[in-house]
């Protein structure tokens, strides 16, 4: 059985609506495309990090207001220097200081400036999305959707088996989760993405991401596994 293609200039309706219907998602278009700093989800993480503590979120309010050295801080908050001195270089770490040298002495204040990107990088939806991606889409990923997808179709499927695994779970991700799916439902679902469902259909079955009986398909345990990853 082969995939009828629509006819030539006439425009392709989508069965279901919108591609965002379908978990197509432009962010990890996107992504895909254009990637994103590979530091900034390890940067924002180590932030947070650091700021996750009572005392450290004590030593940045009173930092804040102008610059300490280790002394006003064991003094103002009522710990030991060398706790100071500890939790400093967790912050340090965290890219949330700036240094200032007026020996014997070293002053610290809060980049706040550093605090305003890492909070602005968590400020909506979207952007979360992004983030997190830059975890998801590795660089080998990366370009084997480049060379496979235009925006958010398949152009072919690969032959290579790990290329071909890639698209495969792209695809995957880009379905409405089910329990089950009817065949010409599941079909249609594919079809929003690449013209040849059946092919994708036979590949998800021959690769473990599916299960079929009676025209009727399901989830694998591979298949699960992506979908939750």
């Amino acid at each position: 059985m082969v995939a009828r293609r629509p006819a030539a200039g006439r425009a392709r309706p989508h069965p279901h609506g919108r591609f965002d219907d379908h978990r197509i998602d432009g962010y990890r278009f996107d992504m895909i495309e254009h990637g994103a700093p590979s530091t900034e989800l390890s940067t924002v993480v180590t932030l947070f990090k650091g700021l996750a503590d009572p005392t450290r979120l004590r030593m940045v309010a009173a930092m804040v207001e102008r610059p300490r050295c280790g002394q006003d801080l064991a003094a103002e908050i009522g710990i030991a220097p060398a706790t100071v001195s500890h939790h400093l270089k967790v912050l340090e770490r965290a890219g949330l200081l700036v240094e200032t040298r007026q020996p014997p002495y070293v002053f610290y204040q809060v980049d706040l400036e550093a605090m305003q990107r890492a909070m602005r990088a968590v400020t909506t939806p979207k952007r979360v999305k992004q983030l997190a991606s830059t975890a998801a889409v590795d660089d080998d990923t990366r370009d084997v959707l480049r060379a496979f997808f235009e925006g958010p179709r398949l152009r072919a499927l690969p032959v290579q088996r790990r290329k071909k695994e890639i698209v495969l779970e792209e695809l995957l991700r880009r379905i409405p989760r089910r329990k089950e799916y009817e065949e010409t439902e599941l079909s249609r679902f594919i079809e929003v993405v690449f013209d040849d469902y059946c092919a994708v259909r036979r590949e998800w079955i021959m690769a473990g991401y599916m299960t079929r009986e009676h025209h009727v398909y399901k989830l694998a345990e591979r298949g699960r596994a992506v979908i939750e990853r």
